[in-house]
């Protein structure tokens, strides 16, 4: 069996590796990060990041789609700072950074009524002289603290 090649081994080889190539790329996405960093106010950069450089284009992420719009007015300014990379154009996607940033709820919270509330609720609904209404008041009625 063939004893497995070290990593220093491989990126310090000649002959590119899909390893190497992978390294240059993150290490091109960090620099370019890092300029588009330096280019707008902390609020903004901070909601986007550069994901690729391909065919003259950068493709950035947006954390949300207010972010992204704010990101695609600036354009022709991305354009102009990355211009002496060949960039002629920009994409913006949005990409949500993490699901934890979507809450859902699945138990329906209901209030409870105080005591008085529901006593007031059944006094109403026996003065009143329409049968829907009468039984609507009853059952929120029962939603009283006493029957929880």
């Amino acid at each position: 069996m063939k004893s497995p090649t070290s990593v220093k081994k491989i990126l310090a080889s000649n002959t590119p590796s899909k390893l190497q190539q992978l390294v240059r790329q993150t290490d091109q996405l960090r620099t370019l990060n890092s300029r588009l960093n330096q280019l707008f106010p902390t609020p903004l950069a901070q909601q986007c990041k550069i994901v690729a450089l391909e065919q003259n284009r950068l493709t950035i992420l947006a954390s949300s789609s207010a972010w992204a719009t704010r990101l695609r007015l600036q354009h022709p300014e991305i354009i102009k700072a990355f211009h002496d990379l060949g960039v002629k154009s920009v994409t913006t996607k949005v990409a949500p950074e993490s699901p934890e940033c979507i809450v859902i709820t699945t138990k329906r919270q209901t209030s409870k009524l105080s005591q008085q509330t529901s006593k007031l609720l059944i006094e109403l609904a026996e003065s009143t002289s329409d049968l829907k209404l009468q039984q609507a008041l009853r059952r929120l009625s029962q939603h009283s603290r006493k029957h929880s």
